[in-house]
């Protein structure tokens, strides 16, 4: 065997040696919701770790916010600016941005394999092939009504199989949230349940595992919704295309002569608006051409319908009792955030883009670039 396959397979054997991760993603879960009253098992566990809030990234969507999870970026950089975009090269709408190919940044499951560490991955957003010719040793791609007890049973099977990091979508409380309000009698019983399913699961998974650590957090929150402000409306006779994502949008200007005439429009509805080069630098959108012409924030409480007919209408109503897509700023939009396998003690406040790079640093996982998040400081390995 030639001294750098040797290198290579110590080097491989080494990272199987280190602790297995676990990243759990509970969709839609806020910290608002997650207390003690609420869900009493986990609260209790997670008093053994760590307790934080994740911050998302603006807008607080579920395939941005799962992508720069997966990948440590801001959005202008990976490229998965919201739910869905105009694509700056074809023109075309991508409604769903969820293909491992909309993907512009390395994900963690890609940079792990290429470290060597064994990688299961269950129904992450951009988890749907090979990304630059990687695939992860296991991955099951997205596919609706899948119960959490199978995702559970997945990583159960991929640990006890020897995975040194596995990545798990979880159902959390967004229909509820959507359907019914954030804090409804729906979602306040989604919680209980998820607290009656995962608290035992994890102290047995954590029991087979010494060492294991756990990262249990979620995309984004979710706020009660009060008013519609009907986007075609106050942009009538602006040429356009539109992409709301609850409590934000983008718009497509036909014709970029129109910016400031659709800004001063925008902006006497009682909404924030920027050319996509003004977004403040703090969001982290500006060097996105995927992202509009216009960058649209809401006050939290309303939300922004691009509806052109009665039927579109309908659709958009149904499910928006609560929404996201606001920034950070905005408390409701922060996510739940517990970990644990890496001390005792409140963390804080901690940007969804630190995440994975601090996974990476526990596993020595090397990224072909180096993300814009952080390991962060308080679970250092």
């Amino acid at each position: 065997m030639r001294v750098s396959a040797c290198l290579a397979f110590t080097l491989s054997a080494l990272l199987q040696a280190a602790p297995p991760v676990l990243l759990l993603s509970a969709d839609g879960v806020g910290a608002d919701q997650f207390t003690a009253r609420s869900m009493p098992k986990l609260w209790a566990l997670s008093e053994q770790g760590r307790r934080g809030e994740g911050l998302p990234p603006f807008p607080a969507t579920t395939f941005n916010g799962h992508v720069t999870l997966a990948t440590g970026c801001w959005p202008e950089h990976h490229g998965i600016v919201a739910n869905g975009y105009l694509d700056p090269v074809s023109k075309a709408l991508v409604p769903v941005a969820n293909r491992s190919e909309d993907v512009l940044r390395e994900p963690l499951w890609v940079a792990a394999t290429r470290s060597g560490v064994r990688t299961a991955v269950f129904q992450w957003v951009g988890a749907t092939g090979p990304w630059e010719g990687v695939s992860p040793w296991r991955m099951e791609v997205f596919r609706l009504g899948r119960p959490d007890a199978e995702a559970l049973t997945f990583s159960e099977a991929a640990l006890q199989d020897g995975a040194g990091l596995v990545m798990t979508y979880l159902s959390g409380t967004d229909e509820e949230g959507h359907l019914q309000g954030p804090h409804s009698s729906s979602t306040a019983a989604k919680l209980k349940a998820m607290d009656d399913q995962l608290t035992p699961w994890l102290q047995r998974m954590r029991a087979a595992h010494p060492g294991l650590r756990v990262i249990l957090t979620a995309d984004h929150g979710m706020a009660p919704m009060r008013r519609r402000i009907h986007l075609p409306t106050v942009l009538d006779g602006i040429p356009c295309e539109l992409l709301t994502h609850g409590g934000s949008a983008y718009v497509y200007l036909g014709n970029l002569k129109d910016s400031a005439r659709a800004l001063a429009r925008l902006r006497r509805a009682g909404l924030r608006a920027w050319n996509r080069s003004r977004v403040p630098a703090r969001y982290h959108l500006a060097a996105q051409p995927r992202v509009g012409d216009l960058v649209v924030l809401a006050s939290e409480g309303q939300w922004l319908s691009k509806a052109r007919s009665s039927r579109e209408e309908e659709d958009e109503r149904h499910g928006r009792c609560g929404a996201h897509a606001y920034t950070s700023e905005t408390k409701a939009m922060h996510t739940w955030l517990i970990v644990l396998g890496a001390g005792k003690g409140p963390l804080g406040p901690v940007p969804l883009w630190d995440l994975a790079p601090t996974v990476a640093s526990w596993l020595g996982i090397r990224w072909a670039r180096q993300p814009d998040g952080q390991p962060h400081p308080l679970l250092a390995p």
